[in-house]
């Protein structure tokens, strides 16, 4: 069932284009929002983050952030939020 997810995910294709030697699409389908709710692509991210730094292939030393993209905030609700009267 993973190969199915991986499928829709490098193919772009729908879920109901999943090739039958993957299962059935709805059960391919749920499995993936299982894998999503148990937070398991954020572990396997996670992983892969952690030993591209311990390997090296990881250096964001030299990243810097564009301030445009992170909301201002105005008391405790973002800028984008806020109605002005």
């Amino acid at each position: 069932m993973f190969n199915g997810i991986l499928y829709v995910l490098t193919t772009g294709c729908t879920w109901l284009d999943v090739p039958a030697k993957y299962g059935t699409k709805s059960t391919v389908h749920r499995y993936h929002l299982e894998l999503c709710e148990k937070g398991v692509y954020q572990a396997i991210f996670l992983d892969l983050l952690r030993s591209g730094y311990e390997i090296k292939k990881i250096d964001l030393s030299h990243c810097a952030t564009d301030t445009k993209d992170i909301p201002a905030k105005k008391r405790d609700r973002p800028a984008m939020m806020a109605v002005k009267r």
